[in-house]
Formats: C-alpha cells, sequence, structure tokens
C-alpha cells in the first residue's frame, strides 16, 4: 500500500499529451502515460492558482471550505502580503492527518500550505519574509533532522537556489526535491509521498510558453519522474497538473488604474469593491476584460462572503501589482484551452477497472489518494 502523487505545477493537458506523444525527448513521461489511466479535460477550482488548488487536493474539498482563497494573506499593517503557507491556516481535514489516523508514514516535499503540519518527513515550500532567514523558517516549520541532512548533503545546490530563487535556480530546486525524495524512500517505507516540482511554472511566468527555457523545464520533469519511479516501485502514482497557464503580452495593474478599491488581484481574475459605481470603471470598453464572474465562481472561491465583486482578464492579459509576466494563471476554469490532468499507474488503474465515480474534476485526485490508501476523510 501506498500512494506517490507529483505535481506538475501549471503543465496543462495539452502540453503533458505533447510530451507523452514524444518519448525521444521525454521518454519516462511517454512510458508512463502508455502504461497509465488518464485523464485529460480535468477542471480545476476557482480562483485557479496554486495553494487554493493544492490545499483542494489535500482535503477534497473546495477554497470556500477548505479556506485558502489565495496564495498570499490579506495585508498585514505594514501592507506586506504574507503568503498562505502555513497550514493551521486550512479549515478542513486533510489527507496527512486522515493517514495518520491509520497510522501510516507520511512524507512532502515543497507541497504548498505545509508550514507547520504533522508529517513525518517535511520539506514545506516556506516563503521568508523581509529580514528573514529562508533555511531557518525551513527547518522551523519542518522536519528539523531530515532537513539538516538534506541540507548538508547537497548544500552546493542549495546555496545555488538560494542565491538565486528565481529563473534557473528553479531547475536545481526541482532536482534537490526530487533527490532528498529518492534518498528519503530508499531508507524508509513511506505510505503518503506529496511532490510539488515548480521549475516549469515559474520559467513560464518569466518566459512565456516560446521561451527556450520551457523546453529545458520539460526535459527536467521528465528526469525528475523517472528519478521518482525508479525508487518508488511499483506502488501506485498519480501525476498531475494544478492549473494551466497563458501567455501574457501585457500586465495589468488594478491598482494604479482604480486605486484602493481593489482588493485583491490574482493574475487572470481580481475582485473589487462592492460598492463602487460599475460606470466608474467602464470595464466593458477595457481591452483587457473579459466579463464578471458569476455567483457561482464567487462562490466556489470563497469571495462570495466578502464585500466585492470579480471580473476576469481576457486571454493575453494578466493583473498584477508590480510582476511582469510573460505568462499568467488564475483566470476562470472553463477557459478554453485551461484544461488540467491527472494519470494514475496502480494495480487498481488497469484496462479492466471501470472508473465511474470519477467525475473529470481536480478533487478526483483526492477520491484516488482516499480510496487507495483507505483514509476516513
Amino acid at each position: 500500500m501506498g500512494v506517490l502523487v507529483i505535481s506538475f505545477d501549471a503543465v496543462g493537458d495539452e502540453v503533458f499529451e505533447e510530451m507523452a506523444q514524444d518519448s525521444e525527448n521525454f521518454p519516462n513521461v511517454a512510458r508512463f502515460f502508455n502504461e497509465a489511466y488518464y485523464q485529460g479535460g480535468v477542471k480545476t477550482v476557482f480562483v485557479s492558482n496554486t495553494y487554493p488548488i493544492h490545499a483542494t487536493i489535500s482535503t477534497g474539498k473546495l477554497p470556500k471550505e477548505h479556506g485558502i482563497k489565495s496564495n498570499m494573506l490579506p495585508p498585514n499593517k505594514n501592507g506586506e502580503r504574507p503568503w498562505a503557507q502555513m497550514a493551521k491556516y486550512i479549515k478542513s481535514k486533510t489527507i496527512w492527518e486522515a493517514a495518520k489516523e491509520k497510522k501510516l508514514i507520511t512524507a512532502a516535499m515543497l507541497w504548498p500550505v505545509t508550514c507547520g503540519a504533522k508529517i513525518d518527513y517535511l520539506l514545506p515550500e516556506v516563503h521568508a519574509e523581509k529580514g528573514q532567514n529562508l533555511l531557518f523558517r525551513s527547518l522551523l516549520y519542518g522536519s528539523v533532522f531530515f532537513q539538516l541532512s538534506a541540507f548538508l548533503k547537497y548544500c552546493r545546490k542549495v546555496i545555488k537556489v538560494i542565491k538565486n530563487l528565481d529563473h534557473g535556480a528553479q531547475l536545481e530546486l526541482d532536482d534537490f526535491t526530487t533527490s532528498v525524495t529518492c534518498d528519503l524512500l530508499k531508507r524508509k517505507k513511506c505510505d503518503l509521498v506529496l511532490v510539488h516540482l515548480i521549475a516549469y511554472d515559474t520559467l513560464f511566468h518569466f518566459y512565456g510558453s516560446k521561451g527556450k527555457e520551457i523546453e529545458t523545464a520539460k526535459k527536467a520533469l521528465d528526469d525528475n519522474l523517472g528519478r521518482l519511479l525508479d525508487c518508488w516501485g511499483e506502488k501506485t502514482v498519480i501525476i498531475f497538473s494544478d492549473h494551466s497557464q497563458f501567455d501574457v503580452r501585457q500586465n495589468i495593474n488594478l491598482n494604479e488604474l482604480y486605486g484602493d478599491v481593489v482588493y485583491e488581484q490574482a493574475g487572470g481574475c481580481a475582485f473589487l469593491d462592492k460598492n463602487t459605481d460599475l460606470k466608474v470603471f467602464g470595464f466593458i470598453e477595457k481591452p483587457w476584460f473579459e466579463r464578471y464572474l458569476t455567483q457561482d465562481e464567487m462562490i466556489e472561491s470563497g469571495y462570495a462572503d466578502k464585500p466585492v465583486f470579480g471580473i476576469a482578464a481576457k486571454q493575453g492579459y494578466a493583473f498584477s501589482e508590480g510582476n511582469k509576466y510573460k505568462g499568467s494563471h488564475g483566470y476562470p476554469a472553463d477557459y478554453e484551452n485551461y484544461d488540467i490532468f491527472y494519470c494514475v499507474k496502480g494495480k487498481n488503474f488497469t484496462e479492466e477497472h471501470e472508473h465511474k465515480w470519477l467525475k473529470n474534476h481536480i478533487t478526483d485526485i483526492t477520491a484516488i489518494i482516499v480510496k487507495e490508501l483507505n483514509l476516513d476523510m
């Protein structure tokens, strides 16, 4: 018994399928795809950003229920927006909590919203605030001795990542994450292992889909997948994407246009003060305005209980306060070419098995984990 869950951050279903058909450049993805149960055209949750989505997979609940609405928390007294990285912010029962009830061994590697979680082997995705030391914060919120051993063994990789945390260093970070996971799996029996690979997402943000860096990121994903599969053996493996991503030709800073009536800018969507006269904004005339968010989207996202309304950006535009990204996500889940995927390999996912209980929704991933490990959620 055991489930390895690997998050291919921002790799949409079409990208994954293209990789799966190119066995020369992506042999591990191609082999896994051909041997596994694949589901493309899967809908993610809204708001379609990394932390709300991973919290959904961690709980099987929507953002309105688990409480992680955004990657970031509301501004603090200094006007800064800390990351929503603490596990205690999740309001619903998590799969690692359910696993511990069964006395199963759990591990999580850079899995979002796990800081401080009761996970046996925890390398959390942690963001240091101004004046804080990243390694110290990681030790504080994760498994101390497990991390110390990893930091010492891979000190050169860690130093490179710390010095240049964005751009190319994300490839080193994924390499480090994979190395630490493989070392653990060779030494210890683990029942639930969560791995978050992030380089593709970050490099897409900075370079867009046409950058040569994207091909490098895809090849790194394939290599890391192969290493993880070699270490895991024949137990169940789930690969999935949390959201897709669009190229951005123009970033729109709504704060500059409308000031303090802007509550949140989330890439493909934004939320503004409900009490403002819409005629003042003139949204419909703007080239970047696609539509208002529906009531269902407001409810699912968890923003329906806030005094705000939501708008969606047209594909090619993104709402951002300071970032000048060439790629973004956060768009409504019904946008064309914005679907995600999951791919499952295991003894219960062969050709003779039917899976009519799956709903073609990202919460299927949680359902599969729960069923495979017989968890009580």
